[in-house]
């Protein structure tokens, strides 16, 4: 059969407020809330041959999610081809930027073009896989979906619901801190806690559907949590931001999109932030 290859992107996933939602059936499962894609994220060079074996090469971070996901995906599709994955990721592991599930999804929607599947079977294998592995609860959705993704029910539709719409704004971003376990912070934390504020937010945003009204939100959530005030202390003065979930970094941004005001001066960010902006595609294939 020979060697066939395909290369894929996925954009990263800001979470700004989530409550977790966990049933046996992983497509049912995952969070409600709300969280923006970005245009940094996870490359992915993926081949098939007849090797039989399964090889994900990534520069950081441990490739078992993402190897779960292949092999859902072989299983499903009855293939004994071998699977060779290598990922570029443009933001670290463990800081809230959904990127162990943007190089997972990345590599199934490159996988996907090569078994003749879906875009909606490379989320299925990714959501699955992060679901299972307890490592994520929708950042795939926001990856494959794009733009800002208001998460109204938990899963995969039918079973999910999102609200989606696009965002034009510049994205700034700082790591403060080392890297936050997802699966830990999810084992330890107060649900009901997460659950009421996280909830209090979902409304509030669904009323009035903005990037504005989510940055206030995002904030908002993080604030009634006490999660890392010092984090929040470390948002530039003249910027709507919060603490990036889950992860010690924090995004924010000006939010002046009218030309007049523009044309003003503006708040200036650190010059060691992150620039990005929001990702309206979504995860696609690139080559």
């Amino acid at each position: 059969m020979g060697v066939r290859r395909a290369r894929a992107f996925a954009p990263a996933h800001i979470t700004g407020f989530f409550v977790p939602y966990r049933v046996d059936d992983p497509l049912r499962s995952g969070s409600y809330g709300a969280g923006i894609a970005v245009d940094l994220g996870a490359h992915a060079d993926v081949e098939m041959d007849d090797s039989g074996e399964i090889r994900v090469s990534m520069p950081f971070g441990r490739a078992d999610v993402t190897e779960r996901a292949v092999k859902l995906a072989l299983r499903e599709t009855g293939s004994n081809m071998g699977v060779r994955a290598d990922l570029a990721l443009q933001l670290p592991i463990g800081q809230g930027f959904g990127m162990s599930g943007a190089g997972t999804l990345a590599v199934t929607m490159a996988l996907a073009e090569l078994l003749g599947k879906s875009g909606e079977d490379a989320l299925r294998w990714a959501h699955t896989a992060e679901i299972v592995s307890g490592t994520g609860l929708s950042d795939v959705i926001g990856s494959y979906y794009g733009g800002l993704v208001i998460r109204k029910k938990p899963g995969l539709p039918p079973y999910g619901e999102i609200e989606r719409m696009e965002a034009d704004a510049e994205i700034r971003c700082m790591i403060i801190g080392e890297p936050i376990s997802t699966k830990e912070f999810l084992a330890s934390a107060d649900e009901s806690a997460i659950r009421k504020a996280g909830m209090a937010s979902l409304k509030r945003l669904e009323e009035k559907p903005s990037l504005k009204t989510f940055m206030i939100e995002s904030r908002r959530f993080a604030e009634s949590l006490d999660l890392s005030p010092e984090l929040l202390r470390r948002i530039p003065e003249g910027f709507h931001g919060s603490q990036v979930m889950l992860g010690n970094s924090i995004f924010f941004t000006d939010l002046r999109n009218s030309t007049a005001v523009k044309l003003v001066k503006g708040p200036e960010a650190p010059p060691n932030s992150l620039r990005c902006s929001p990702d309206n595609l979504g995860a696609r294939i690139i080559g």
